[in-house]
């Protein structure tokens, strides 16, 4: 579909509701090279009549609550609605595994091999804790998607996410468009096979588009 096509498209639509993965669409930030502001998102999205709700996941983390509530407040303020849940930081094991795999690791030269046990055992005993942080909507956002099916005559979509392909696929068999926003290179393929119209994040957004300059600004000024 040509640039405008998906414009005209939009407004045919009688009714759309927008989910956004918004930890997902944050991962966007370094292809784009530049915020993503969230009220300014949430407006243009809001720029189509037949948008009837914007729905927002995004985490709550307990670790830096005056931050995480600042930008829940700034999602409301825009007229989304937010879902969230609290973060999870899940410890990793420190060990071989952790930097290499453990069939690559059986191809390593024993020199080699040393080396990696060398800086397993430094990074041990320096006490470091390795934490990865977990907070997956998946299915929340499958769920409502089906809650709202007789709500709406299509979805947009703004997620590069594959798990999202057997929802939208319940959708089109019950003929419900299918739009797709989201970032070249970082949307799977599954989606773009799902999806009636594919949407350029970049040509969507119309705000401000401030340089990248912190790699986790979601709670900054500018996120």
């Amino acid at each position: 579909m040509q640039e405008g096509n998906w414009r005209e498209q939009l407004i045919k639509e009688t009714a759309v509701i927008a989910y956004i993965d918004l930890a997902n669409v944050f991962n966007w930030r370094k292809t784009l090279k530049w915020q993503i502001r969230i009220e300014d998102m949430i407006r243009s999205i809001w720029a189509f009549p037949a948008v009837k709700e914007i729905k927002v996941y995004y985490g709550t983390n307990d670790r830096e609550p005056e931050k995480s509530k600042a930008l829940h407040n700034r999602i409301r303020k825009a007229g989304a609605i937010l879902r969230t849940k609290p973060v999870k930081y899940i410890r990793k094991t420190i060990d071989e595994s952790f930097f290499v795999r453990k069939s690559t690791l059986k191809s390593f030269t024993p020199e080699a091999t040393t080396l990696v046990q060398n800086i397993v055992s430094a990074v041990q005993s320096s006490g470091s804790v390795i934490e990865e942080r977990k907070c997956n909507f998946d299915v929340e956002m499958a769920m409502e998607m089906l809650d709202d099916m007789d709500r709406v005559s299509a979805v947009m979509l703004l997620s590069g996410d594959s798990d999202f392909f057997a929802p939208l696929e319940r959708l089109k068999i019950k003929n419900r468009r299918i739009y797709i926003v989201g970032v070249r290179g970082q949307v799977a393929k599954e989606l773009f096979d799902i999806k009636d119209v594919f949407i350029d994040f970049g040509k969507l957004y119309t705000g401000k588009r401030t340089a990248l300059e912190s790699e986790n600004p979601a709670f900054g000024g500018t996120a």
